[in-house]
């Protein structure tokens, strides 16, 4: 039998179902074979304004729906059109939710597309409707129309099916009964593509994999230098493969310092400013250095986009580079490995074990759809491979080896070699380069060295991020939200929307009465300790100031000696009792499982109520310990949390010290360095801040041309930030500049409050210019902000705290980069408060240091190539007007300057663009 299914895309004025209104319906009617039937199309007056981003987007504006009809006109034509077929749609969910809030009660069935591509493509390519048809070779119409889309959808859907219909029967079998759980029409569509005869059920097994051979490193004693011929000869072989590489002398004297430091030994703290390539300064001696003496190198990074860069670009060409020059035979003679935390990889044993008897679990089933055709084929099992969302990353931690002891208990696949994280943890220990990030390197010192193997050379990337890692690492946050996640992984209660869930569901599936019995106790237990949370988290909410102002208080002697702390520490008193409870009682359920559970392995599946009561734990522990007398060396305050509760929270107050005594002075080698570690003419504020304040110290400046590629302006007719009209000021230069650059801007902000002002101000006049406004937290999120800035140069991204570093965009997509204040620390900041009164001239020794610091890393998202020409705006009049002002232009490469007036300095820029 052949069925009809209905395609559904909407525009609409924004992306909220609950506020936005429909601008345009498109629909088409198609059989399972991609046959079109009929479709439906008509645009919508919203009864409203569309905002400019939109029209720019969707093409649909307000001049063309000015006469089109309301949604209560076309209401039947629309419910007529779909009938009783299924509705299949990308994120449909969302065009569903919208037509009900116009009136519209749609009681069909639903397919998302978005959703079949997860089970079927799993990965991490992107689950837009245009990376979904890219990936299946649909050849989508013009986007964001919402009959073309439809009609893509529509495709995307047949493809899909088609891929379904080409799985193994055991395959489709497994993921009709899994997606079942939560998703009945696409179960329905999977079990009607063929048999549904259970006995070709079978377990998510991945495919055996061959053991891998992991050479030894064979260390060498004495140890031989490097030669630094070789050196020269890997950089000439760089050459002759490369005709566009491009021989840069502050490339060379880093890999001199580097190579001199693995060969004596040493600290070294070595600033390389844009364009240095500092990735390949340092790799090709510490490969040398590695190849030669069989000692491993550990580089760290703080972003997973650099650790790609160094797997995916950097260490294959830098294996050519060694292959030409002479240096190895064969590029897979140069190890290099990428090593994360433990939570990063699938328990096998945990996962195998528990699977016939989590089958009931709707979180389980979820995740394990998603998984079902990524398990036989991934090398890694590392969740980054996939694109999981919070609720599946949660029960991704109940299947982790995160609390796995892969080798004190009889584990197959530790024996066979197919035990993921043993596989990670050999080839580390092979490698001569191994790459880890700061939070993985962090967890080493917390530890005691058993997070990675031995090393005695390491490198630091992005070293400017590491202290703040280190506070991340070392300090720690309570929340309600943080408490009701863990307990969701033993209970989850059920919604309209989704099935109960969490590990006390196992119970319920055991042939054992009194396992079920278990289980209802420790929802019980579970309940009743998340009754109490809101009390708790709103009494410590209570201590903070009115809503308003600042929303973060320290937690001091005189707060702990107050009746509302006292209020705090009886809430808390309750509900540790009942998180001890909650702990206790997991316990018992995980002995109450090894007794009664059909499988071999049932201690892996108590494993599951232990990591999830280990987590409660963990954070029962860390508020009691926040409770208690207070600590010098820790800083701990109240924040208030969107919820109206606040959060309880802790940072080390010095992190140099530590890494000084338990990360550096252990290593015979380190090298820490970034484009940003000097303050002007030294680094001794971040040698201090680090630990590393008797490092060796090298500053290497940028290849380019900064007074030929960049203008930096300074303006003399706005007031200082704290000043009457400071924001009417800034919001009229914003608009005047990025009119004159066309777009192809980006504003940085130091608070969300101040870009919402200048934005709420400067949106009309940017519009009127035909430029679009995309404000951080506003119009989305920075990933999608940076990617419309890419594809439309006619916009101007503003943005805070995570657009003033990692922004890479090359050529005239990125031209005018405005910086509306010095980024100066928050004076309330509780950590800040605490850490400048660690000197004896705060102002001096630590704000205005790390203000420069963060000052030099906006400025240097501008010119990210040699090629390269902009501006860079600097509207606080504080960098001319005050005796520190110079230090902040001093810290920068030698510009082209300006200052004058708004107007001029536009037409200046206009000028300055169009050479």
């Amino acid at each position: 039998m052949t069925h009809a299914y209905v395609a559904l895309d909407l525009e609409t004025t924004g992306l909220d179902p609950e506020k936005d209104r429909i601008t345009e319906v498109g629909a088409v009617r198609f059989t399972e074979d991609g046959t079109v039937l009929d479709t439906f199309q008509s645009l919508v007056n919203p009864g409203r304004e569309i905002p400019f981003f939109i029209e720019n987007l969707t093409g649909v504006t307000n001049d063309a729906v000015r006469d089109a009809p309301r949604l209560a006109t076309i209401s039947d034509q629309i419910q007529r059109f779909i009938g009783e077929a299924v509705l299949v749609g990308q994120n449909i969910g969302f065009d569903i939710a919208c037509l009900r809030r116009e009136g519209i009660p749609l009681a069909v069935q639903s397919i998302d597309t978005a959703h079949f591509s997860r089970l079927l493509l799993p990965g991490r390519n992107g689950r837009g409707l245009m990376a979904v048809a890219g990936e299946l070779g649909v050849a989508p119409g013009v986007h964001h129309r919402a009959l073309t889309d439809a009609q893509t959808a529509a495709d995307i859907f047949v493809a899909l099916r088609k891929k379904a219909l080409a799985l193994e029967p055991w395959q489709r079998i497994q993921l009709a009964r899994l997606v079942g759980m939560h998703d009945p029409t696409l179960a329905a569509v999977l079990h009607g593509l063929g048999s549904s005869d259970t006995n070709e059920m079978a377990t998510a097994v991945p495919a055996v994999r061959p053991a891998l051979v992991f050479p030894a490193l064979t260390k060498r004693d004495p140890r031989v230098p490097i030669d630094r011929h070789a050196v020269e000869r890997v950089f000439k072989a760089a050459l002759a493969m490369d005709p566009d590489f491009e021989e840069r002398p502050q490339q060379r004297d880093m890999a001199a310092a580097v190579g001199q430091a693995m060969a004596n030994g040493g600290h070294w703290l070595i600033e390389a400013g844009t364009g240095v390539g500092k990735s390949l300064a340092y790799l090709i001696p510490a490969a040398l250095h590695a190849l030669q003496n069989g000692e491993r190198v550990v580089v760290s990074t703080n972003t997973i986009a650099l650790q790609e860069q160094l797997l995916k670009k950097d260490i294959p060409a830098l294996r050519a580079m060694l292959k030409r020059a002479g240096v190895i035979a064969e590029e897979t003679d140069l190890r290099a490995s990428l090593l994360k935390g433990r939570s990063n990889y699938l328990c096998l044993r945990r996962w195998i074990s528990s699977y016939g008897s989590n089958l009931g679990d709707p979180d389980f089933a979820r995740l394990g759809a998603e998984m079902l055709l990524w398990l036989p084929e991934t090398e890694t099992g590392d969740r980054s491979e996939l694109n999981l969302d919070q609720q599946a990353y949660q029960t991704w931690q109940r299947f982790s080896a995160q609390d796995t002891d892969c080798l004190s208990r009889p584990n197959p696949y530790a024996k066979d070699g197919s035990c993921f994280l043993q596989r990670a943890r050999k080839s580390a220990e092979s490698a001569h380069i191994l790459i880890v990030n700061h939070a993985l390197l962090l967890a080493d010192i917390a530890s005691g060295g058993s997070a990675l193997p031995a090393f005695d050379h390491l490198i630091v990337d992005e070293a400017h991020n590491l202290e703040d890692q280190a506070t991340n690492q070392f300090g720690g946050q309570i929340s309600r939200r943080l408490l009701n996640e863990v307990l969701d992984g033993l209970h989850r209660r059920g919604t309209p929307q989704l099935r109960e869930g969490g590990a006390a569901a196992l119970l319920k599936n055991l042939p054992e009465g009194g396992a079920a019995i278990m289980g209802s106790a420790l929802e019980a237990n579970v309940a009743g300790a998340r009754e109490l949370l809101t009390p708790c988290f709103e009494s410590l909410a209570r201590l903070l100031p009115a809503v308003g102002e600042d929303d973060r208080l320290p937690i001091t002697r005189g707060i702990r000696a107050g009746s509302d702390w006292a209020e705090h520490e009886l809430a808390w008193a309750a509900l540790d009792k009942a998180l001890t409870d909650v702990n206790n009682r997991a316990l018992e359920a995980a002995r109450v499982v090894v007794a009664t559970a059909p499988t071999e392995a049932p201690d892996a599946l108590a494993a599951e109520f232990e990591s999830a009561a280990r987590k409660v734990e963990e954070l029962r522990t860390l508020h009691s310990r926040l409770m208690s007398s207070p600590d010098d060396s820790q800083v701990v305050w109240a924040t208030r949390e969107r919820d109206g509760t606040a959060s309880l929270n802790s940072a080390p107050l010095d992190v140099g010290p530590t890494l000084k005594e338990q990360l550096f002075e252990k290593r015979r080698t380190v090298i820490a360095t970034s484009a940003t570690l000097s303050t002007g003419a030294d680094m001794t504020y971040a040698g201090r801040r680090l630990g590393l304040d008797e490092a060796e110290t090298l500053q290497l400046g940028s290849p380019y041309d900064y007074e030929a590629s960049t203008l930096l302006a300074a303006f003399t007719d706005i007031p200082e930030p704290n000043d009457t009209g400071y924001y009417a000021a800034v919001s009229e230069a914003v608009v005047k500049l990025v009119t004159a650059s066309k777009g192809r801007a980006l504003v940085l902000f130091t608070s969300h409050a101040a870009l919402r002002q200048v934005a709420e101000r400067a949106r009309q006049g940017l519009q009127q210019a035909g430029i679009v406004l995309l404000a951080q937290g506003v119009d989305g999120a920075p990933r999608q902000l940076t990617e419309n800035l890419r594809t439309n140069p006619r916009t101007a991204i503003f943005g805070t705290s995570s657009f003033w570093e990692g922004v890479d965009i090359r050529g005239d997509a990125l031209s005018m980069l405005v910086i509306a204040r010095l980024p100066f620390a928050v004076p309330t900041d509780p950590v800040y408060r605490a850490r400048s009164e660690q000197y004896d001239n705060p102002f001096a020794e630590y704000s205005l240091p790390s203000a420069i610091l963060r000052f030099r890393q906006g400025f240097g998202r501008l010119i990210r190539d040699r090629s390269d020409r902009g501006v860079v705006a600097v509207l606080d009049s504080r960098i001319f007007e005050k005796r520190y002002g110079p230090d902040f232009v001093n810290a920068l490469p030698r510009c082209t300057r300006i200052r004058s007036d708004s107007a001029t300095v536009a037409l200046r820029a206009a000028e300055w663009l169009e050479r």
